[in-house]
């Protein structure tokens, strides 16, 4: 089957939203009320209506006449118009389900014909004894076992030998499984070759199973019999390969055809060169990256009347533990409940989709390069090593949390089919989903091979081919569910809402963007002491500069992740000898421990002890370079290596000497060094449009800025703000 219109990377899809909420929100993602929508933009589906409370009826994740492990609804997403959503039973417009409700007017999707006796909830090609499964995938049993399955096809060694031989070098290379077919002569009287297709590993065996029809009916090019080798691998493996930034064999350079679960990982390729990889236009299964919880947390949060209709927002903020939780919809989601976790976004599909979509969901936000760097540093914490380990320990842990996994759907389906103690229930945000798609493209230079792969391409999608994928939980091509897909299983049958993937341009800069932005942080906090530090602000009550500037460095640099490395300075003039600046706590990270206490404790008790000393001017100039020079001088790769300055902004006022504003710009400028980046962030409590312009001049040059913050809940947002300037590091164009 050939991938519908839109499915396309970069194609179709794209609304917008005309307005977005601030930075300051927590509803990162949600168009504002009374938001229209253009043609240039993304625009999020406005979701079906809001059920009442009584809708919550005990069916839900509670005892239901079907016998459902965890009753016959579940949390809910926006579906196709005329599709259903799992736990709808019949549905009309009288009764009270909310699932599979008809979503109107959205942007992101457009529904799919059916054929005759289609449901647009049943795949047409799957019924409860469908011919993958002998007597299973029905009822409660889940199977797909019979004589179908995969592993007792009988093979000659003699067939084996000769493929085997041609794959030795790319299996070595990159620790894979290789599936050979006992091939049929099927007509094919030509030389005999073997075309290599690397396959990612959770949609291999079904693969295998579907070549098999390819291999038995002998395709010949040019006096070329070609016989398809299946390679189990990593598609971000194949990626390095193809590209060159991993190590290849001498015997096998990359294989003759691809198929990775997601267009993103051919785009990453195309984007480093067009000539290496050829995409078809065939997709052979989707699956949506979706959002898993266990049915315990589904069952607690249903009698709470939380969770009606989820965003990604309101999911993100909870698990990134934002104080007070995310707010769904009028609905409160505890804080600290939720564990979340995400698959690597540099070496997996699903994670780079997540990261993908959430940057897609941005795109009309003028706050959205701060936002997207708050949930680098917020998902930087909480990334796994594949999808196979989110469901390690799926169960709530001792600190009373409960894990959130950002997951492709068909992982769900492998998990609850498994019989766990602790079942999944799916969550289906309405702003919609990226799926990973499974493409077909030619990665071979052959152009004889090149024609066996796109004539393997199409018997891949055949129906009687996906048919294979979807007994291992895999959707069609056009979003269609198993027939298997039910609330029972914790699943939608219904089709899910569609977001866009990212071009190859886009997906690029993104995974560029990403690795500046998740690393870890290093940073050197810098408190002004000065005299004037003791005057008050005006307009604050009485407070003094100090105090102010206190409170905020407290609450500021105390919200950063615990492994953060972070330290103490104070400066004011002559305060150590000749030297203007004294450190107060050593950069180390925030959860070590010194004895009884942690960092984070040595550093809150620090600024206890900090006081303005009314006898001392503000040596400003001789401290950030001094500040700068030692933390260039211990740089710590993989870090985003920092200065917070905080200043009352009245510039430098230094009787005893010291460099001048010329000299420091020009010593900065000397001495910045890109192999060791190190930004000044400076953050002003009193100054004036002239101060802050000279410190605008001073960070500018390190990739920092300048800032005056209204209170201490902007800190965390000027540190995010700073740090999405890295963005722009070595591009042409400047942020």
């Amino acid at each position: 089957m050939t991938r519908p219109p839109g499915d396309l990377p970069g194609e179709g899809g794209y609304g917008s939203s005309s307005e977005y909420p601030s930075a300051e929100s927590t509803d990162w993602f949600s168009p504002r009320t009374g938001g229209s929508s253009s043609a240039n933009g993304l625009s999020a589906s406005p979701g079906p209506a809001q059920p009442t409370d009584s809708s919550w009826s005990q069916d839900r994740y509670g005892s239901s006449a079907s016998g459902s492990a965890y009753g016959a609804g579940g949390f809910s997403g926006a579906s196709d118009p005329n599709g259903r959503g799992y736990g709808q039973g019949q549905g009309s417009a009288s009764d009270n389900s909310y699932y599979g409700a008809p979503v109107q007017g959205s942007s992101f999707d457009r529904p799919f014909p059916t054929g005759p006796g289609e449901s647009s909830s049943t795949p047409a090609s799957s019924s409860p004894s469908s011919s993958y499964g002998g007597g299973g995938g029905s009822g409660t049993d889940f199977g797909y076992a019979g004589s179908g399955e995969h592993g007792k096809r009988k093979r000659k060694k003699s067939a084996l030998i000769g493929p085997l031989a041609g794959a030795v070098g790319l299996a070595m290379l990159l620790g894979v499984a290789v599936w050979a077919f006992d091939q049929k002569s099927g007509g094919c009287s030509g030389t005999k070759t073997t075309l290599t297709v690397a396959v990612a590993k959770e949609i291999a065996p079904g693969v295998e199973k579907s070549a098999q029809a390819f291999n038995d009916a002998g395709t010949e090019f040019g006096g070329v019999c070609y016989t398809a080798e299946i390679v189990a691998t990593d598609p971000n493996a194949v990626r390095t390969t193809l590209t060159g930034e991993g190590v290849s064999s001498g015997t096998v350079e990359r294989p003759d055809v691809w198929i990775p679960d997601s267009s993103l990982w051919t785009g990453l390729v195309q984007a480093a060169d067009s000539k290496l990889v050829t995409p078809t236009t065939v997709s052979i299964a989707t699956s949506p990256v979706v959002v898993a919880v266990p049915a315990t947390l589904a069952k607690q949060l249903s009698k709470e009347g939380i969770m009606e209709n989820p965003s990604w927002d309101n999911l993100l903020s909870a698990a990134g533990g934002v104080k007070g939780g995310g707010v769904t919809k009028n609905q409160l989601i505890p804080p600290e409940l939720l564990d979340m976790r995400v698959p690597d976004p540099v070496s997996t599909g699903t994670g780079m989709s997540a990261i993908s979509m959430l940057r897609t969901l941005l795109e009309s936000d003028k706050a959205a390069d701060t936002i997207f760097t708050g949930i680098a540093q917020t998902i930087r914490n909480h990334t796994v090593a594949s999808n196979e380990a989110l469901f390690k320990n799926f169960k709530r842990d001792a600190r009373g949390r409960f894990p959130l996994l950002i997951a492709p759907e068909y992982s769900v389906y492998k998990y609850n089919t498994s019989k766990p103690k602790e079942p999944a229930v799916t969550v289906y945000p309405y702003e919609g989903m990226v799926s990973l798609d499974y493409p077909v493209a030619i990665t071979t230079t052959d152009s004889k091979k090149a024609e066996a792969g796109q004539e393997l391409a199409k018997q891949l999608a055949t129906p009687e081919a996906l048919k294979n994928y979807e007994a291992l939980g895999f959707r069609t091509p056009d979003r269609k569910a198993p027939a298997a897909f039910n609330a029972k299983i914790g699943l939608s049958a219904g089709r899910i809402q569609k977001l866009p993937l990212a071009t190859p341009e886009q997906i690029y800069k993104i995974t560029q963007d990403w690795s500046k932005l998740s690393l870890a942080i290093r940073m050197l906090s810098v408190i002004d002491v000065s005299g004037t530090m003791n005057d008050p602000i005006p307009g604050g009550n009485g407070a003094t500069r100090m105090q102010t500037i206190l409170q905020i460095a407290s609450q500021g640099l105390t919200q950063f992740p615990q492994d953060s490395q972070i330290g103490t300075w104070m400066f004011a003039d002559l305060l150590q000898g000749k030297q203007d600046w004294k450190e107060v706590v050593p950069v180390a990270p925030l959860n070590k421990r010194f004895g009884s206490v942690t960092q984070l404790d040595r550093i809150k008790q620090g600024l206890l002890s900090v006081k303005a000393m009314p006898a001392n001017n503000t040596g400003l100039y001789d401290t950030v370079l001094g500040a700068y020079r030692y933390m260039k001088k211990t740089h710590q790769p993989g870090r985003i290596n920092s200065i917070v300055l905080f200043t009352d902004g009245l510039g430098n006022d230094d009787p005893n000497g010291g460099i001048n504003l010329k000299q420091l710009l020009k010593t900065l400028k000397t001495e910045v060094d890109d192999r060791k980046p190190v930004q000044v962030i400076m953050i002003s409590i009193g100054s004036g449009k002239a101060q802050l312009a000279i410190m605008k001049q001073i960070t500018k040059i390190t990739g920092g800025d300048a800032y005056i913050p209204k209170n201490a809940a902007e800190i965390q947002q000027i540190f995010l703000q700073a740090l999405s300037k890295r963005m722009c590091a070595g591009a042409e164009t400047t942020c």
